[in-house]
């Protein structure tokens, strides 16, 4: 978009999931950017933790590029966004001083950046998951994305849970760890039944996440960890069907877990994926300039 605000130069997208954030300023006449990485930023896991870290990233931009906030569109797509109250009370503490400033969910913000703001599908799967549909006519519906303890199925805190449950039901009925899977995993928290039991009381959605990949990387010799990885990609394909819904769009997966999880999908679903054209921080920085554009035409 070429027609800027006079008074607003910089644009800063911000992506914030459940275990890392990232954040881009860019001034728009010189195309000069600067980009930071933080910790988790999701409004549902830790509202507290995300402002924090939402905080500090914009004053570490600010710091380098000298940049003012009253000069800066800005746009955040954040997991969680999608709660009314917290989005308001988040809104209400980081939007003072900016030119313009607008909170999204990261599904809302990956769609805008997956297929460069045309029509698409897109499912999220990192710490948490989510799907967003941009339909032909403008409109988006978001699926899912609830967070960790109503939600979030198909996603690497999920898949944590799924091998704690299937390791710990191993025990019950064997009295003891008998697959590659369950000895890997104990070896990794260190203990027996009852500090799995421990660990999962207090354990975060990121580490849960962090047991994911042990599912992809022993899949082909252990039986348990190949049924924990099918249990994994009939929630991801049920989120990809459910988000679609009778849209006949192509189909963009990201995020962490998609990667790993795509040679695993049905063909029929294969054969709807798209690579996508950008990421979530791509996308919050095409909506934070369609703001000064928006801006522009209405004071023209």
């Amino acid at each position: 978009m070429n027609s800027i605000d006079n008074h607003a130069t910089y644009i800063l997208g911000v992506d914030g999931g459940g275990t890392k954030t990232l954040a881009r300023l860019q001034h728009l006449p010189s195309k000069q950017e600067w980009q930071v990485s933080g910790g988790a930023s999701s409004l549902t896991n830790d509202f507290d933790l995300a402002l924090k870290t939402c905080e500090s990233l914009v004053e570490q931009l600010l710091a380098l590029s000298g940049a003012n906030k009253e000069n800066i569109a800005i746009v955040l797509g954040l997991a969680g966004a999608g709660s009314v109250d917290k989005s308001a009370k988040f809104t209400q503490y980081l939007s003072k001083g900016f030119a313009h400033f607008a909170l999204f969910t990261d599904a809302e913000t990956s769609l805008y950046g997956a297929n460069a703001g045309d029509s698409v599908t897109v499912v999220a799967l990192g710490t948490g998951s989510v799907g967003a549909t941009l339909a032909d006519d403008g409109n988006s519906t978001l699926k899912g994305g609830w967070g960790f303890t109503i939600g979030d199925e198909g996603s690497g805190a999920k898949l944590g849970v799924l091998i704690i449950q299937t390791i710990l039901s191993e025990l019950e009925e064997k009295g003891e760890i008998v697959s590659q899977l369950g000895k890997v995993l104990c070896h990794k928290i260190s203990g027996g039944r009852d500090k799995l039991i421990q660990w999962s009381t207090t354990a975060l959605p990121s580490e849960f996440a962090s047991l994911a990949p042990l599912v992809f990387e022993l899949n082909k010799t252990c039986p348990v960890a190949k049924a924990v990885l099918s249990q994994h990609v009939k929630n991801v394909e049920t989120l990809i069907y459910k988000t679609r819904e009778n849209h006949q769009l192509p189909v963009v997966l990201l995020g962490g877990l998609a990667e790993p999880t795509k040679p695993y999908l049905d063909p029929i679903i294969q054969k709807m994926l798209i690579p996508a054209k950008g990421d979530a921080l791509d996308g919050a920085c095409f909506l934070a300039e369609k703001l000064l554009f928006i801006e522009h035409k209405e004071n023209a």
